[in-house]
């Protein structure tokens, strides 16, 4: 898999294998994570090190670590890292590109300790945004 940090198609330098500082809301929430909670950062940068290297989640779909909303939804999935804990999930709300295959874009990410998630509709929002630009030939 291949990320893009909404709005920013440049946001993960495979050289460094490091995540550009502040790219986007899932980049500043990566970075807020690696200051206050150390150990949860570590474990959401090996996950997203192992989706690198996938091409399919259905594995990832099958444990629910990945979720795909329902219709009303659309096209758009959660990231839970980890899948349950007591002290939190970080979650990672992402749509597939519409243009280039094995490509997740990632619009917004929240430190939840509560079931119901707080961003959904920012998502939403962002992912309506990401679709709009892709038409106007702006992002692939």
């Amino acid at each position: 898999m291949e990320f893009i940090f909404f709005p920013d198609p440049q946001s993960y330098d495979p050289q460094r294998g490091e995540f550009k500082d502040q790219t986007g809301d899932v980049g500043k929430e990566i970075k807020d994570l690696s200051k206050h909670h150390r150990d949860l950062y570590l474990r959401v940068k090996t996950f997203l090190e192992v989706l690198l290297k996938v091409s399919d989640l259905t594995p990832f779909l099958r444990i629910e670590q990945i979720y795909k909303f329902p219709k009303e939804y659309e096209d758009l999935y959660e990231m839970r890292i980890p899948k349950q804990a007591r002290g939190g999930v970080f979650r990672i709300y992402f749509c597939m590109s519409l243009r280039k295959l094995n490509t997740l874009i990632l619009l917004c990410a929240e430190l939840k300790h509560k079931t119901k998630p707080m961003k959904l509709e920012t998502a939403m929002q962002k992912m309506k945004q990401y679709k709009e630009l892709v038409k106007q030939g702006v992002m692939s």
